[in-house]
């Protein structure tokens, strides 16, 4: 197992995924409130659409003490108060554990690297992907036959750190394909010198099966807020 990713690797996470203007506050579609809490620390982006008053509380209310698990959920719906009483309509929410992929991750099988000299492997269920290939990014796919059945790549990257984008043909799910995929995905981007991030939602159970299967341990959690 590896150590736990340091507080470089997760701020290079956060500027994988995010764009920020001046002040670093987020820009475009980004979330309007985004919280990653680590075990040694909670990391607030906030969208430059905030005023600053809110982001002033929303900051508080993430770095407050935490009670019981059983508070928590009174927790997050302070977040959602605050929202509601500014007259910001919150339209969607996403939660979820955040895993740091092991150094030298084995997986029962093996995975292919995915390029403009094998991107044929990708139809058939996968074209989707086909722009990241484009990017030269890495991409790994389980091949079953002549077809990927299962691909794992990069969606967000930046100097320290990438975090993946996973997806199974529905009748290959639940069969260690995806497994498969990640450890080579993984294995490829530590090779660059960056942390690789697994992230998915509380609700995605197929998603934290193959973070089981892998034997991840999460290091973190996201909270994120759209209006």
């Amino acid at each position: 197992m590896s150590d736990l990713p340091n507080r470089e690797s997760f701020l290079g996470l956060l500027e994988a995924m995010f764009r920020v203007d001046a002040r670093g506050r987020l820009t475009g579609s980004a979330p309007r409130f985004y919280v990653l809490r680590t075990q040694r620390e909670v990391i607030c982006k906030f969208h430059s659409d905030l005023p600053d008053d809110i982001v002033l509380r929303l900051e508080e209310l993430a770095q407050r003490k935490r009670g019981r698990p059983a508070h928590w959920q009174k927790e997050y719906g302070d977040y959602l108060n605050l929202f509601a009483a500014s007259g910001l309509g919150v339209t969607a929410m996403r939660a979820g554990p955040l895993y740091d992929v092991p150094a030298g991750l084995l997986a029962s099988g093996t995975s292919t690297s995915i390029d403009d000299t094998n991107a044929e492997f990708l139809h058939g269920g996968l074209e989707e992907w086909l722009p990241v290939v484009a990017a030269g990014v890495p991409l790994f796919a389980a091949i079953e036959g002549d077809h990927a059945v299962a691909v794992c790549a990069t969606v967000n990257a930046s100097r320290r750190a990438h975090s993946a984008g996973v997806e199974t043909v529905p009748a290959y799910r639940g069969r260690g394909f995806a497994g498969r995929a990640v450890a080579g995905w993984a294995n490829a981007v530590r090779a660059l010198g960056c942390t690789p991030f697994y992230a998915t939602t509380f609700d995605n159970i197929s998603s934290q099966l193959v973070a089981r299967r892998l034997n991840l341990s999460p290091v973190g959690s996201e909270f994120s807020l759209f209006c």
